[in-house]
C-alpha cells in the first residue's frame, strides 16, 4: 500500500501539515524526523464489520511525500494452534483491498483537502 503525493513548497513547509493531520486523526506518531523528511506512525486500531484491523504509516518527504501503510489484520485462527484463541492478528503486506477502501484510501481525500495532489503513478 503505497500512495504518492506532489506538494507545493519545500518539505519544511509540508511536514508540519503532515504532523497536524496525522494527530487530528488520532495517529500515535512514534518517529520524527523533520530533517530527514521522515515520519513513522505506530499501529491505530480500525474495528471494522470484518474484523479488527491495524494500520501504521511510514512517510518520506523529498520531491514527493510518499506514504506507505503497514498493515496488520485480525484472521480467524480455529483449529490451528491453541483452542483457546480462536483469532489472532497476523502483519500482512497488502491488506485486502475492500479494507484499504475503508482505512488507507481516506488519507487520500483528507491530503487533497490539505493541498497535496496524490499521483497514480510515481514518476
Amino acid at each position: 500500500m503505497v500512495m504518492n503525493f506532489k506538494y507545493q513548497g519545500s518539505p519544511k513547509t509540508v511536514m508540519p501539515v503532515l504532523i497536524t493531520y496525522f494527530e487530528n486523526e488520532k495517529f500515535n506518531i512514534q518517529h520524527y524526523a523533520p530533517e530527514d523528511g521522515y515520519i513513522l506512525t505506530d499501529y491505530k486500531n480500525y474495528s471494522l464489520k470484518r474484523g479488527n484491523v491495524k494500520l501504521a504509516l511510514s512517510v518520506h518527504v523529498h520531491d514527493l511525500v510518499v506514504i506507505r501503510g503497514m498493515g496488520k489484520i485480525e484472521v480467524t485462527t480455529g483449529g490451528l494452534g491453541d483452542p483457546d484463541e480462536i483469532t489472532g492478528i497476523k502483519s500482512v503486506d497488502e491488506l485486502p483491498y475492500s479494507v484499504q477502501k475503508e482505512v488507507f484510501l481516506p488519507i487520500s481525500n483528507d491530503l487533497d483537502s490539505l493541498g497535496l495532489k496524490r499521483l497514480k503513478n510515481r514518476r
